[in-house]
């Protein structure tokens, strides 16, 4: 729901926010949040919001902004495969090379928010935090994306989203409301509680 406190939640895993000592601690492998440096967490931590930073230059210019060096080009279309955006890229004019616009104007918002996934892939961080980045898109894409980022090892996926579809294809679900953790468990878990989880369900149809 909105203002539950989800996006609120996602900035202080970033260290977007200062955690007060009095208001309780995060903590990631067994470390206080606020005592890792804000470079070594965004490191860690990869936020990707639902509006994406597209600029000015390439499309390979923006897929690989931060991403570690020395990328191949099997791993790239491997990234834009995952993200559903590689057959998009490829029908463009000049493919990864072709120039886009300040901001994707030049693009979709469903495409914008495919190649922020995929550029999101690229980068080394072993968390990933998706904060409504499949907003624009129809559930049929978004579903494949959803299933693609669940296929892969080695990183925790963090979903903050409202369609509660993309809830379904998770190992554990969180439900906020107004800042306050109500329910937990797996969306078969907290469907058989038929409580404020069933409840947005049913909302939703």
């Amino acid at each position: 729901m909105s203002g539950s406190g989800k996006t609120t939640l996602a900035k202080l895993l970033i260290g977007f926010y200062e955690i007060q000592e009095q208001c309780g601690n995060i903590q990631i492998n067994q470390h206080n949040i606020n005592d890792i440096s804000r470079k070594v967490l965004r490191q860690y931590i990869n936020y990707i919001p639902q509006e994406p930073f597209i600029f000015s230059g390439t499309v390979l210019d923006n897929l690989l902004l931060g991403s570690r060096p020395n990328l191949t080009q099997e791993t790239i279309d491997q990234a834009c495969s995952f993200a559903e955006i590689k057959a998009d890229i490829e029908k463009l004019s000049q493919g990864y090379y072709t120039k886009l616009s300040e901001s994707g104007s030049d693009l979709s918002g469903g495409q914008k928010q495919r190649l922020s996934i995929a550029r999101a892939l690229l980068y080394p961080a072993k968390c990933l935090i998706f904060d409504e980045s499949t907003s624009s898109l129809d559930t049929i894409t978004e579903h494949k994306i959803i299933s693609n980022l669940m296929d892969m090892k080695g990183k925790t996926i963090i979903f903050i989203a409202h369609r509660l579809n993309i809830a379904a294809q998770t190992d554990k679900v969180i439900v906020l409301d107004k800042g306050t953790v109500v329910e937990q468990g797996s969306h078969q878990q907290l469907l058989n509680l038929n409580g404020y989880y069933t409840r947005l369900i049913n909302r939703q149809g």
